[in-house]
């Protein structure tokens, strides 16, 4: 998706009233945390200071699920394969480092990963030549998207982030509100090992923001302007790849960076 321009952070709050609610933070406070994590067309943006109190913007369109058969057939994004262990937002190990930056509620962006990642997680990670990174980048003012994006930092607490992305991308089709409380829990109940009160309690907090924050930065930083992106770095440089077909081309950058 290209890059659009963040026009004010009062989505951000507005949708994080409930977290307000149920603490003693600052509106301000809020503000000073989350600015800047809408991105701006051309560059990942620096954050602002906070706009003065205007009539918040109108709101965006969902985009729509990918549907099952189209482009591709199964349309379930993946979760691990067996025996590649993850830590944190990390699957596998190895000399090259693959970083996936990725809109949860861009349409472009499921569809990359539904296409591009098992062949890394299978080709990559499970043969030991690599790691597979996860990064939740906000790129618009769906809410949807900054709510998907804690909660899959908040499940790499706990080691389950692929395991919840892939069931993200599956409550993403139903459109709406698809990442609220009651999703989370049921998304929670439905993974092995995961302690969902802890899980439900970090993604509805504010704790994960800062991380979210620092994704953007590194984006920046490695000069991406539009998701999907991957970021291939390796004993021989490193790679930029943005919006690939299918998994050949980031293939091909991990060949040139070994």
């Amino acid at each position: 998706m290209v890059v659009p321009v963040c026009h004010s952070g009062h989505a951000v709050v507005r949708h994080s009233s409930r977290v307000l609610r149920r603490s003693s933070l600052s509106r301000a406070l809020l503000i000073a945390l989350l600015g800047g994590l809408c991105l701006a067309p051309g560059a990942i943006a620096d954050n602002t200071a906070p706009k003065p109190d205007l009539p918040p913007p109108a709101a965006e369109p969902i985009a729509s699920s990918v549907p099952v058969g189209r482009e591709g057939g199964n349309t379930d994004a993946p979760a691990l394969p067996s025996g590649v262990s993850s830590s944190g937002l990390t699957a596998g190990a190895g000399s090259v480092d693959i970083r996936e930056y990725v809109d949860m509620s861009s349409a472009a962006c499921g569809k990359s990963h539904q296409r591009i990642v098992p062949t890394l997680l299978r080709q990559v990670a499970a043969e030991g030549l690599g790691s597979v990174s996860l990064r939740p980048l906000i790129t618009s003012r769906d809410m949807n998207s900054t709510e998907a994006g804690t909660a899959i930092i908040a499940a790499g607490l706990q080691d389950k982030a692929w395991e919840v992305t892939a069931a993200l991308f599956r409550a993403r089709r139903a459109g709406g509100d698809w990442v609220n409380p009651a999703v989370l829990r049921s998304i929670g109940t439905a993974i092995g090992g995961l302690r969902v009160t802890k899980f439900i309690r970090d993604a509805g907090g504010i704790d994960m923001y800062p991380q979210l924050s620092a994704i953007k930065k590194e984006a920046r930083a490695a000069g991406i302007t539009v998701t999907p992106a991957f970021v291939v770095r390796g004993p021989s440089g490193s790679k930029v790849v943005t919006r690939p077909g299918d998994a050949s081309q980031v293939i091909a950058a991990i060949k040139s960076v070994q």
